[in-house]
């Protein structure tokens, strides 16, 4: 199957990013603070790019984000990489890499997929057992998104309401908080692993205008719920690297 021109209209991407043979760099509050800092600069340098939830765990972190153009993602990610790096190995009397590689991009499309994801990342420290509740790990998106935090703030509400279509800000965080509880309610501990590893996720149709003219992607375009029996209708592209930074970098320039 080959597929026009790639298009990404209202296309948020869910970036991970481990530190250096997955250790433990960020397992002090100091450090998760320090990147929380420079992630609220990073909102305030890089204005073309909408940040839409994130959360800093002991060794690796997650940001959703949203950009007319892939490019001012990937220029964010990086100064940011790069700048805490340097505060990090500045601090410790460190040499040496921080960062295991460049970061994990993955396209998601908006509405319920993007709320899916949203969730993913909220409770990340939930299914870790390191909290019981979002509400308890300061390091990450809950306080801006169920309003407790009123100064220090990155994310971009208003953008993020309009991918989940829910547009007044006390209907949003109702919904919000009731989805979250339910959720931590009843919880898996079993990882969804295609939200790191996948190119893309949202629905098969939107997945296949994704690809290139001369890619061939059907072939990669999986059910993300399989083997759970579970049809959601959420689907994960997983092509191969080559194919993967091709793709990327296409989109990037487009």
């Amino acid at each position: 199957m080959r597929l026009p021109r790639p298009q990404i209209e209202n296309c948020c991407v869910h970036i991970t990013h481990r530190c250096q043979e997955r250790r433990f760099l960020l397992r002090f509050g100091l450090d998760r603070k320090c990147y929380q800092q420079r992630l609220i600069e990073a909102s305030r340098r890089f204005s073309r790019v909408s940040l839409l939830n994130y959360v800093i765990t002991s060794n690796h972190v997650h940001i959703l984000a949203w950009a007319p153009q892939l490019s001012d993602i990937s220029a964010m990610m990086h100064w940011l990489q790069g700048t805490i790096a340097q505060d990090f190995n500045r601090r410790t009397r460190r040499e040496g890499s921080f960062w295991r590689g460049r970061f994990q991009p993955t396209l998601v499309q908006s509405g319920s997929h993007l709320a899916r994801c949203l969730f993913y990342l909220d409770l990340n420290m939930v299914r870790a057992k390191v909290v019981s509740h979002p509400s308890d790990w300061a390091f990450g998106g809950y306080q801006e998104l169920c309003g407790t935090r009123k100064r220090y703030r990155c994310l971009n509400q208003e953008k993020l309401r309009e991918f989940i279509n829910i547009s007044a800000p006390g209907k949003f965080r109702q919904w919000y908080e009731d989805n979250l509880n339910e959720r931590c309610r009843r919880i898996s501990q079993e990882p969804e692993p295609f939200w790191s590893t996948a190119f893309a996720v949202g629905d098969r149709e939107w997945l296949e205008k994704l690809s290139s003219h001369d890619e061939a992607v059907d072939e990669y375009i999986r059910p993300c719920d399989a083997d759970s029996g579970n049809d959601s209708g959420l689907y994960a592209l997983t092509p191969p690297q080559s194919v993967f930074k091709r793709i990327w970098r296409r989109l990037s320039n487009s």
